[in-house]
Formats: C-alpha cells, structure tokens, sequence
C-alpha cells in the first residue's frame, strides 16, 4: 500500500529500467530473508523488501512508453494478464517440484532464483531506446514530485476518478470473494489442499485465456468505455451465479470464466484508460496510486469480508459483487469519460 506511489516516484525519478531491477532485486531479497529467518521477528524483517516488489505496475509502466494510448496499449496489457495467468498454474508446479527435491522452504530458494529470468531479458532483449526515448527529451521539463498534493491533484485530472470508481465497482468485491474463498469452500465442501491447488490452476486457466485472447479480442471489436461495460456486466453475471447455483465445488468451473472475464477486461482497460488520461510523467504515479487502493484493499480484505462471512454468510459478499457491478455499469452509461480526454500519440513519434 505504501509502495505503490513510492515505486511510481522511483520510476520518475530514475527510470523505468532502474524501477524494474528495484522490482527484481526487491522480490530476491524477500525470498532469500525469508529462507534464513529463524523466528518470528526476523519473518517481518524479511518483508520489508516488498515495498518494491511492484511487477504489474513496473511492466505497465513499461508497456506505457512502448505503446500509443488505444488498442496496442490495451492489448499490450491483455497480453501481460496472459502471463499472470500463466503464473497461476505454473506457480503450484514449481512449488510443489521443490518442495518434493529440496523441502518444505526449497520454493523460496526458486523464487529468488526466477528473479534473474527477468533481469536478463530486460538486459538482453529490450532496447533502452525503445523506452526511454523521451527522458532526454523531456529532461529539462520540471517533474511532478510524489507528494499527497501531486497525488491528489491528478486524481482530480479529469476522468481519472471516475475510471477509478468504475473499475473498482466489481473488482473490490472480487478481493474481497478471493480473500475467503479458501476458507469457504473447506468449511462448507470439505475441500482438501489437492482441491485448493486445482481452484488456484483453474482461477489461472480461465484469466489466462481472459487476458490472452478474450480481451484482445473484444477490443479489435469494442473501444475501452464499451469493454469495461462488458466487463461489469460479466462480473454481475458471475456473481450472481456464485449466489444462486454455488451448492458444489466443482460450480466454480461455470461461475468462474465469467469472473474472470470481468476481471480480465475492467482491470486491462481501466488500466490503460488510466495512462491515457495523464501525462507520460505521472503515468506511474497514476498506476502506483491505483496499485496502492487494490493492495488497501487486500490488507483489510481479510478483516471486512470475514466478518460478512461469519455474520450473515457467504452470499452477502457475492450480493455486494452483485450490486457494486451494476453500479459501475450505471456509472458507465450515465458518466462516460470524454473521448476528448484521452490523450493520443503524437504523430511525430
């Protein structure tokens, strides 16, 4: 929560391939430190390292200076959901391949050694120029310090909140299902550890084929505004499933591709909507506060929805899905963002 607008200001302040080694570096650390703590405290410790551990918001940010604000920007973003979901079943194997060879804290050893990969591509297979093309150019121009003033000044840039509230009409109770969804489904359908590893790889097969090839192709048919419609309205569906028909664990194979799908295209396209609205200089700042809000919610996610889970049942977090999509689906139709706003690529680039 505090990262985000801080790693927005890093990647202002030194650029996006310094943000992105942070970013690598950062996640290295935390497995390491958490490999060789020995108690509780050095557990914390071994957290703080996270602060930067911003992968979504460094790799938009890149795809930002890579792409022009549209359709190669949203797709670009889709494509990058695509290896999210990838991660979800990927991420299982791997865990559960070095647990088996190395023990139970052999995982952590291959975290930190994955973070490599990355830094190795960023070196070997981009062009800096293709990127930071315009930190020369633009060198002379003051930038935006990362304070609550400049925060809250391009919140009030207009259409940047209205995106905001319509994005998060359906995904905040998406945090809030997936925060106790775990538990649910082992106290009401016994699930075992077996079945929570096959929900975390179907979770990650149906937003993998969502970002891979559902949101890019709904944008060569649809503009941004008209997919976070489309989005809200598959989020409603899927949460209405989840109240009326979630009576087996196996239901989750119906109710989560439209989930999925809502999350997929609202979080790619208000995302990108995002960049577009402000200034190259603030797009990570932008991308950082939006960070920040989701990770806000996942710390108190726990907290709120466990209460609600506890006190009058599953079926009040999936109604509040319910009511939050079609919100934002109201919002949409009566407060679209103006078109003007969007900013487009200068032609000379």
């Amino acid at each position: 929560m505090i990262g985000g607008p801080l790693f927005g200001y890093v990647i202002q302040k030194f650029g996006i391939r310094y943000a992105l080694h942070l970013c690598y570096v950062s996640t290295l650390i935390s497995g390491l430190a958490l490999f060789f703590s020995f108690d509780y405290y050095s557990v914390l410790i071994s957290r703080i390292p996270v602060v930067f551990m911003h992968g979504q918001q460094a790799h938009q940010t890149l795809l930002s200076a890579l792409t022009a604000p549209g359709k190669e920007r949203t797709s670009a973003f889709g494509r990058m959901g695509l290896t999210f979901g990838i991660g979800f079943i990927f991420v299982p194997i791997f865990s559960i391949a070095a647990t088996k060879i190395g023990g139970d804290v052999a995982p952590l050893l291959v975290s930190a050694a994955l973070c490599l990969v990355p830094s190795l591509v960023l070196e070997t297979c981009i062009d800096r120029k293709s990127y930071e093309h315009k930190i020369a150019e633009d060198s002379a121009v003051a930038q935006p310090q990362i304070n609550i003033t400049n925060v809250v000044r391009i919140l009030k840039k207009p259409g940047v909140l209205n995106v905001l509230a319509k994005k998060n009409g359906g995904v905040i109770p998406f945090l809030m299902i997936i925060a106790v969804l775990n538990l649910y489904i082992i106290e009401k359908f016994n699930a075992s550890n077996t079945e929570n590893q096959i929900m975390q790889m179907m979770i990650g097969v149906f937003i993998m084929f969502s970002n891979g090839f559902g949101v890019i192709w709904l944008r060569k048919k649809f503009d941004e505004q008209t997919l976070l419609i489309i989005g809200s309205l598959s989020f409603a569906i899927g949460y209405t499933l989840f109240t009326l028909i979630f009576f087996n664990f196996w239901m989750l194979l119906v109710i989560m591709p439209f989930v999925s799908l809502g999350m997929s295209t609202v979080a790619t396209c208000a995302d990108s909507l995002l960049t577009a609205l402000v200034d190259e200089s603030e797009q990570g700042i932008v991308l950082g506060t939006a960070t920040s809000l989701n990770s806000l919610v996942r710390t108190f996610s726990p907290l709120f929805a466990g209460s609600l889970l506890q006190n009058y049942g599953f079926q009040s977090l999936t109604l509040l899905g319910v009511i939050g999509s079609l919100l934002a689906v109201g919002l949409m139709i009566v407060a679209p963002v103006d078109e003007n706003l969007i900013k487009k690529q200068d032609k000379t680039e």
